[in-house]
């Protein structure tokens, strides 16, 4: 591990700033921007540090709900009531089929970042496709909406909502001022 860390180099350009440019910088917008810039700095330099943890957690979470959703889909896809879910299916499986692709055990933050934007979208349509209209007859259904049994869509719900809350926690974990964190 770097010492200093990011983080702590990023308190200290802000620190520095603030006690030896700042006086230097006489009132107006020059010094609003020079203030502005040192709290933007020293926000980065709170969350640096953990934003690849935290990804890497979030990741591994969301990989795992979304194993169990596409398990959960192949059974509905094998007694015939989520057939209208395949392209949801596919895509399922092609990113899961991902996990662990990178070839190193842990990833940086941009690779982290870019697979938790890749999953967050996957839950995203997992979402569209359970709130997709129930009603056989509506016009404006789309072709994949055919509706899943009521105990799949709820196992599936109950699953997604106690994800968000964890992923909320994580998030608070990493975000929050520190005197708000436990």
């Amino acid at each position: 591990m770097t010492k200093p860390s990011i983080g702590d180099l990023l308190n200290g350009v802000a620190a520095s700033l603030r006690e030896s440019v700042l006086p230097e910088i006489p009132t107006g917008p020059t010094r609003r921007q020079i203030q502005a810039a040192i709290s933007i700095i020293r926000r980065v330099s709170l969350v640096w540090d953990r934003t690849g943890p935290y990804l890497y957690v979030d990741n591994k979470d969301i990989e795992e709900i979304l194993l169990q959703v596409s398990a959960i889909l192949d059974r509905a896809e094998a007694n015939g009531s989520g057939a209208g879910l395949e392209p949801l299916r596919q895509r399922l499986h092609a990113a899961l089929d991902q996990r662990g692709a990178t070839g190193v055990e842990y990833p940086s933050p941009a690779v982290l970042g870019a697979r938790n934007v890749e999953l967050q979208g996957l839950l995203v349509d997992v979402q569209g496709a359970l709130h997709a209209p129930t009603n056989p007859e509506a016009t404006d259904r789309p072709e994949s909406a055919e509706r899943l049994l009521s105990a799949e869509r709820i196992e599936i719900l109950a699953m997604l909502r106690a994800l968000f809350r964890r992923m909320l926690e994580r998030e608070l974990q990493v975000t929050a001022p520190p005197t708000a964190r436990k």
